[in-house]
């Protein structure tokens, strides 16, 4: 009998440790503190409109532990996206993933380095071109299929797995998550 509890309870931990998810440094930061305040800068977000109604916004963010008082930068990434109807009224859901600092330089790199200088090009017919940047707690993508550009915000531990962010229309929108990520590099 103890043999088989000790069985059950090691595959219930490797089940559990399996299903942890790996959180950015800001995550980790909110997640250990008591009191928290997020101060989101309003002035310096990037916000993309599709045209369902859904929206994905970046937003460079303090966020301080009001008890121990100290104080971290990160970007704060959040999604709203339709998950259904309800008689004529959709119903949305809103959630968040955030980019600890540690990737914005690399993030900055893709975005001038792959993205950017891409926005005016086309894949060729019958091609497609895909441009993906992993972070801890989101995917980005830009991916060029003939001559559509599609840019996605894919979060990685969504309640809902198979709703994500994309837009087309606004594509050219891309600089001012740069301009966003730039501005928390400055405060560093």
């Amino acid at each position: 009998m103890k043999k088989i509890l000790t069985v059950v309870l090691l595959c219930m931990t490797l089940c559990v440790s399996s299903q942890e998810h790996k959180l950015s440094t800001a995550s980790e930061f909110i997640n250990r503190s008591s009191y928290v305040q997020i101060n989101m800068d309003e002035n310096e977000k990037a916000i993309f409109k599709s045209g369902f109604g859904e929206t994905v916004s970046f937003y460079p963010s303090e966020i301080t532990d009001l008890k121990m008082n100290t104080k971290m930068l990160g970007l704060q990434v959040e999604s709203v996206y339709i998950i259904g109807q309800q008689g004529m009224a959709s119903v949305s859901t809103k959630e968040v993933a955030w980019v600890g600092m540690e990737e914005i330089d690399d993030l900055v790199i893709w975005f001038e380095n792959y993205v950017i200088p891409n926005l005016e090009s086309s894949a060729g017919k019958k091609k497609t071109l895909k441009y993906i940047f992993n972070c801890e707690e989101l995917t980005l993508k830009f991916e060029i299929y003939n001559n559509t550009q599609v840019f996605s915000v894919i979060l990685n531990y969504s309640n809902f797995p198979d709703k994500y962010f994309w837009t087309e229309a606004r594509v050219k929108d891309i600089p001012k998550v740069v301009t966003a990520l730039k501005y928390l590099q400055a405060k560093r």
